[in-house]
């Protein structure tokens, strides 16, 4: 069963979390830019749901919070929470490769300092595991 240790691992639950979050706002994105055309109701956002783009950004949204609460019940929030921020680098870098968006010099200087403080961050973590 050395598979569903894996989903017992917090750590990779973690990284599964950020990774459902980066491409589930990814899709919202392309889902919500298909759907820019549809007049009507187009104020309340429930255009988008004609999208197939955002009903699978909706189950990575739900699976993402899955894999949050099990997260959250073995590594502490104080912890958890800024590694999660990861997100703040790789949605921008998504849309810079997925969606060909540009990102100017100034926003590539704060996903860098993004970097160093996750880093910062995320040094005391394997002081933190080896309590777990």
């Amino acid at each position: 069963m050395p598979f569903s240790r894996w989903l017992h691992n917090p750590w990779l639950l973690l990284i599964f979390e950020v990774l459902f979050v980066t491409a589930s706002e990814t899709l919202l994105k392309v889902g919500a830019s298909e759907t820019t055309r549809i007049r009507g109701w187009e104020w309340t956002g429930l255009t988008s749901l004609g999208s197939v783009w955002i009903w699978c950004a909706i189950v990575l949204v739900i699976l993402s919070f899955l894999c949050w609460v099990n997260v959250l019940k073995h590594i502490p929030l104080s912890v958890a929470f800024p590694l999660s921020n990861v997100v703040h680098v790789l949605v921008p870098l998504s849309c810079w490769i997925f969606l060909a968006e540009r990102i100017s010099p100034r926003r590539w200087c704060g996903i860098a300092i993004l970097i160093v403080g996750l880093a910062i961050v995320g040094k005391p973590v394997a002081k933190i595991e080896e309590k777990l």
